[in-house]
């Protein structure tokens, strides 16, 4: 016997011991008995869905929070400066600004200057950017913007 039949097997049985034990009650009795195993039934299914719906909520809530949390990271992570920043090269500056826009970027040096390649869909994310290294004391010797299919192109020469 495989355990389909075992279980089809077991499945009878129990549903003929039902159909014995409803059948020696009264039809009062037997209406009484069918309407709370469907109450207990329906009751039981009830709460389970509501204590998932319970924990999806919760759960929802803390995505929020933590979108929120990033968002704020994001938006103050470039003011907030660390100690040895004096130390850092203009090539790890600029690295670290965009690294905390969420943006990456190639960059070369050469004789003190850095050039910068980035690209984004959006001109704001782009000047900001450019904002921030202004912000911290690097000067921008030239720039170039070109728009290609969606993206705009930044080629930057840094001092």
């Amino acid at each position: 016997m495989n355990i389909k039949e075992t279980l089809e097997n077991r499945i009878t049985i129990i549903s003929d011991q039902i159909e014995e034990y409803l059948e020696r009650l009264s039809t009062r009795e037997r209406i009484m008995v069918i309407f709370t195993a469907v109450f207990v039934i329906v009751a039981g299914i009830g709460s389970a869905l509501w204590y998932m719906h319970q924990a999806a909520e919760n759960q929802q809530k803390r995505i929020h929070e933590l979108n929120e949390l990033i968002t704020w990271m994001q938006m103050n992570a470039a003011t907030m400066k660390p100690v040895e920043d004096a130390s850092l090269s203009t090539a790890d500056k600029i690295q670290r600004t965009a690294q905390s826009m969420g943006l990456s970027l190639s960059a070369q040096e050469n004789a003190g200057k850095v050039q910068i390649m980035i690209s984004h869909e959006s001109y704001a994310v782009l000047g900001n950017f450019m904002t921030q290294l202004a912000q911290l004391g690097l000067s921008i010797e030239k720039m170039e913007l070109i728009s290609e299919g969606g993206q705009i192109k930044l080629t930057a020469t840094v001092v």
